[in-house]
């Protein structure tokens, strides 16, 4: 992998150069940088706990119940744990909004394909619940964000390598 990286180099650059890995079926691909993932999970993060947030205050204020606060608590938890599996399914090809901006896709590190609705709803909600968990190992120096069975790619840098004919592991 040494000298494909060192051969890639005056192409993709050194940064991107040193993130090339490839999938277990030998196919090349670009690793995402850990702030792009770290961002992509954040705004995935702030949009589903902000819309369960919003029904919950919503309801709150709406609401004519003696137990509003009860009911608003309870869409809220609910909310927590529906609305990434929602959000999930809706985005099976792994590009939900936050990795839209970051310019990357949660692949199969097997073979680096789309991840499917059933896995992308989980993977949403895996993120969400553990997001705060991820950020602070992230902060203690732990930059590990792939699961062994996923993994992030950056879009525009794998287009590059594959472009430049690097496809395939030698």
């Amino acid at each position: 992998m040494a000298s494909l990286r060192a051969q890639a180099e005056p192409v993709l650059g050194t940064g991107a150069a040193a993130r090339i890995r490839a999938f277990e079926n030998g196919d090349l691909y670009v690793e995402a940088r850990t702030a792009s993932t770290i961002w992509a999970w954040l705004v995935d993060f702030l949009l589903v706990t902000g819309l369960s947030v919003a029904a919950a205050v919503t309801y709150y204020f709406k609401s004519y119940s003696v137990d509003a606060a009860v009911g608003a608590s309870v869409i809220g938890i609910a909310g927590l744990f529906v609305l990434p599996l929602l959000y999930g399914w809706f985005y099976g090809n792994g590009r939900g909004l936050g990795a839209l901006f970051n310019g990357i896709r949660l692949v199969r590190l097997r073979d680096g394909g789309r991840i499917g609705l059933w896995k992308a709803g989980w993977a949403m909600l895996i993120r969400t619940l553990g997001f705060v968990i991820i950020a602070l190992g992230v902060l203690n120096g732990d930059v590990t964000v792939t699961n062994g069975v996923r993994t992030s790619i950056d879009v525009r840098e794998t287009e590059r390598l594959r472009a430049a004919g690097f496809v395939r592991k030698p």
